[in-house]
């Protein structure tokens, strides 16, 4: 009897944000891309959350999440997550993406549209939509300082709230660095003539950050566990509003 999720290939292990996933693929050549655009955060450990990858399309309907996608989709239940219709490296990229938004729930996480750049040892997370700004502060940052450009990872553990770097990068393409900071403070971009930063209140914080979270469930208990991670962060965290310019003088006007 052929077992349904057998994989057919070498387990991909890696681990984003301190969650361990375990890959399997059934193509080598996604397998092999995978391994390369996620070296960084290659984990020893096979025995994380277990996805996995089909090239063929699974038209069974899901018992837990479904997300389509690029003609994919993932299912996930509390044991694994299982993606269909799998036909490039993007998509993988897409999925994991949107998996690692649910199951960082329960460890108090959340992904962020943001860029995420070391300063003093803390880090600074200066968040937007597309064309905000992201990959130009990334861009105009010391190099070696970017944790990501594009897709930012804050967890709440024992020694309070952290970001940590990811494989998701954008245009600015920082996505080597597998660690994690304390965070100083989030910033919300606006373009501007000058540079200046402005104080945002929790309540405004909160909206702000409601507005740049990734989440695609609409399952209520999701959502308000979302809701509840994204509140107790605004409250504690320091929050702004940074007015910049399109050059690294902006820098000037942090501590």
């Amino acid at each position: 009897t052929r077992v349904a999720h057998a994989p057919q290939s070498t387990p991909l292990s890696v681990s984003i944000g301190r969650v361990p996933l375990t890959l399997f693929f059934r193509e080598d050549a996604l397998h092999q891309k995978a391994a390369a655009r996620y070296s960084a955060f290659h984990s020893s450990s096979e025995n994380g959350f277990p996805v996995y990858l089909h090239p063929e399309k699974d038209f069974r309907p899901g018992a837990g999440f479904d997300f389509s996608l690029h003609g994919a989709t993932l299912r996930l239940d509390s044991a694994a997550a299982r993606i269909s219709g799998i036909q490039s490296d993007y998509t993988v990229d897409s999925l994991l993406r949107v998996l690692l938004s649910m199951i960082l729930l329960p460890h108090r996480g959340i992904l962020l549209h943001a860029a995420t750049i070391e300063r003093h040892g803390r880090a600074h997370i200066f968040m937007g939509r597309s064309g905000a700004g992201k990959s130009t502060v990334a861009g105009l940052a010391p190099a070696g300082t970017p944790l990501t450009d594009e897709i930012s990872l804050l967890r709440c553990d024992a020694d309070g709230w952290r970001a940590h770097g990811t494989p998701f990068w954008g245009e600015f393409r920082a996505g080597d660095r597998n660690g994690h900071l304390p965070v100083a403070g989030i910033y919300a971009l606006a373009q501007a003539s000058e540079n200046r930063l402005e104080k945002i209140a929790p309540r405004e914080a909160l909206r702000a950050m409601l507005e740049n979270v990734l989440f695609f469930s609409g399952d209520r208990a999701s959502r308000e566990q979302l809701l509840s991670i994204v509140s107790a962060c605004a409250a504690a965290l320091p929050f702004y509003r940074l007015h910049f310019k399109r050059d690294s003088s902006f820098w000037e006007v942090f501590p």
